[in-house]
């Protein structure tokens, strides 16, 4: 089934720092398994938790010893795709 999702959510927390900006803030990273129709599996990951008022921009993304890049658009965050060494229960 194509983009079928594991139930399974692991939820870490994580700071989020604007590239173009001073802004630094805490959030949780929210991760789950899902697998393409092709039956590739691979990990997705969204930012939940954040301040409310953080402003449309670049972002990075840090959790354990990951820095990944991110954006929000019209107040939404971009959805990530993790790569597949990522073990968010290590950084947990």
């Amino acid at each position: 089934m194509a983009g079928a999702a594991d139930e399974r959510r692991t939820r870490v927390p994580a700071v989020l720092s604007g590239v173009d900006s001073p802004i630094i803030a805490t959030c949780i990273v929210e991760t789950w398994a899902e697998h393409s129709s092709w039956g590739k599996a691979y990990t997705r990951c969204r930012i939940i938790n954040d301040p409310a008022d953080l402003p449309d921009g670049r972002y990075i993304v840090e959790f354990g010893d990951r820095r990944i890049p991110t954006n929000k658009y019209q107040g939404h965050w971009e959805l990530v795709f993790l790569a597949p060494e990522v073990r968010l229960s290590r950084a947990a």
